[in-house]
């Protein structure tokens, strides 16, 4: 599995407002590439979406998998290429 994008994410979290690092892995599953988005660091560190078919669909699960631990006003901006957040 490999590190295809790093992200940096914000999200409110048990009243307080967090930032931390976030990648995309990309993966070969059944003949076919799927992304899973996968938090660094922060209070939610190792929570992670479902493998996607794409990488949108990866953030929205990332997304889902943040909100079922008590996240919200959650958002993804992804990093230049070659940065780690």
């Amino acid at each position: 599995m490999a590190v295809y994008q790093h992200y940096e994410t914000s999200f409110q979290y048990d009243g307080r407002r967090h930032t931390a690092g976030m990648h995309i892995e990309q993966a070969h599953i059944d003949r076919s590439i799927q992304y899973r988005a996968v938090i660094d660091g922060s209070p939610l560190h190792g929570t992670f979406g479902g493998y996607a078919e794409t990488i949108a669909m990866a953030l929205d699960f990332l997304n889902l998998a943040m909100q079922a631990e008590g996240a919200d006003e959650i958002s993804f901006t992804p990093l230049p290429t070659g940065a780690a957040g």
